[in-house]
């Protein structure tokens, strides 16, 4: 579905003529162009017009996009979660951010979008790995690795993931090793 076609079913279900719904945003030529799929609307013209006709932005976006809101507002409620606590120098703290990171990059790969990571990446690295942390920054190595494959087509990326694997294995957690290769 198209921004144009989504439009146009929000005009036809509240029964409104292009010039109703376009109102004085924009031209209703255009604005029919726009429902037709012929030009583009301006980010800025769209929200004006949601707005006008009392359209939820995000309702709106949903709807072109089902899985926008739950990926995007995930990412986002991690990362004021891992802001607020990242100073903090208890161990059970930082195994909890760096798991919240771990789930930010797993999503990140089912979903297949890589644009808001960085920030979760920088986070893990920043945290020194001892023995309590071992597992996590593992866990996070391997699946920066698998993102930079995803990107990049990058093999030898894939060749850190295997040696994570076989660490797993070699220290008693073949499942979780296994879990990783599939």
């Amino acid at each position: 579905m198209t921004i144009g076609d989504l439009l146009r079913q929000y005009r036809i279900n509240q029964n409104k003529t292009l010039q109703e719904f376009a109102g004085n945003i924009i031209d209703r030529s255009y604005y029919g162009k726009v429902e037709r799929n012929i030009h583009q609307i301006s980010a800025e013209n769209l929200i004006n017009l949601l707005r006008y006709n009392q359209i939820d932005a995000i309702e709106f976006i949903e709807t072109l996009d089902p899985n926008y809101e739950n990926y995007q507002s995930q990412i986002q409620i991690q990362r004021k979660i891992i802001e607020k606590y990242q100073v903090r120098e208890s161990m059970l703290v930082k195994k909890s951010l760096l798991s919240l990171a771990i789930n930010v990059l797993v999503l990140s790969i089912e979903e297949n979008k890589f644009e808001n990571i960085d920030f979760y990446i920088d986070f893990a690295n920043k945290v020194p790995t001892n023995p309590d942390l071992f597992f996590y920054k593992s866990a996070m190595t391997f699946f920066t690795y698998f993102i930079q494959y995803k990107k990049n087509q990058d093999k030898s990326a894939l060749q850190y993931c295997d040696a994570i694997i076989k660490s797993f294995c070699l220290v008693g957690m073949p499942e979780y090793g296994e879990e990783l290769r599939i």
